[in-house]
């Protein structure tokens, strides 16, 4: 069985998978190596320029983000994937911090039974995508799309929602990695958080092939993945650069 530090990392290696399928899907350049994942790209909305993949490569990582710094103009995001960085003296500010999340296959998969739960569809074409975002959104502003119709072409990538008579009542990303699938990006609107988070849970579930799922949440969400059937397996930070450039 895995230690909890274990976990964490495969946790931060299926969400740079991520990072890297919807960077690649707006054709925006990123970079990976053993400590971490980077774009000189300004990210999409809510995406970070670099998320770290080893908790002790502190002093590599610090001087990735202060390149990084020089290079890209106007603010950016950090995902401090152990919550090892101090990047104030680079202008960031602690942005928020959250919580690793997994669940066992078993776990999981308790009462899906191979099936979607009422009402879930995969996302399949541009139109459905672009309406599953616009649900999404509801809590989620942003000045520009997130997810390209090029997204869908990737197979380790799945788009699903609770449809409903305008849209989408609920959502959900799911990322296949090698170790594990991802469950991100839950939303509810037309039904409760918990229960949305309990269909997206057998959504991806389904999905994994008996992998773990694991994600990220804080507040709120983390309750609702907890009662999922969720643990919290290690801590993450995101840092935010409001100034154009760091001094």
């Amino acid at each position: 069985m895995l230690a909890a530090a274990d976990k964490a990392r495969v946790c931060a290696a299926n969400n740079a998978d991520l990072y890297e399928a919807v960077f690649r899907a707006h054709g925006l350049n990123r970079q990976r190596n053993p400590l971490l994942w980077w774009s000189e790209s300004p990210a999409p909305p809510y995406y970070s320029n670099v998320t770290t993949l080893d908790p002790d490569a502190i002093e590599s990582q610090h001087e990735a983000v202060k390149q990084l710094s020089s290079a890209l103009d106007g603010p950016f995001a950090v995902k401090d994937g152990f919550c090892r960085l101090d990047l104030a003296s680079l202008g960031f500010k602690l942005l928020f911090s959250a919580s690793w999340t997994w669940a066992n296959p078993s776990r999981a998969a308790a009462g899906a039974h191979s099936r979607m739960p009422f009402g879930w569809e995969r996302i399949r074409d541009p139109d459905a995508l672009r309406t599953w975002e616009d649900a999404w959104a509801e809590d989620n502003p942003r000045d520009r799309r997130v997810f390209p119709p090029a997204i869908l072409d990737n197979p380790d990538i799945a788009f699903f929602g609770c449809a409903s008579a305008g849209g989408f009542d609920a959502g959900c990303i799911v990322n296949r990695s090698p170790g594990a699938v991802g469950l991100s990006n839950v939303f509810a609107n037309g039904v409760g958080a918990a229960t949305a988070y309990q269909d997206a849970t057998r959504v991806a579930a389904i999905y994994a092939d008996d992998l773990p799922l694991v994600g990220y949440e804080h507040g709120d969400a983390l309750h609702a993945a907890r009662v999922a059937g969720f643990e919290p397996v290690g801590g993450l930070c995101v840092w935010l650069r409001h100034s154009e450039r760091a001094a």
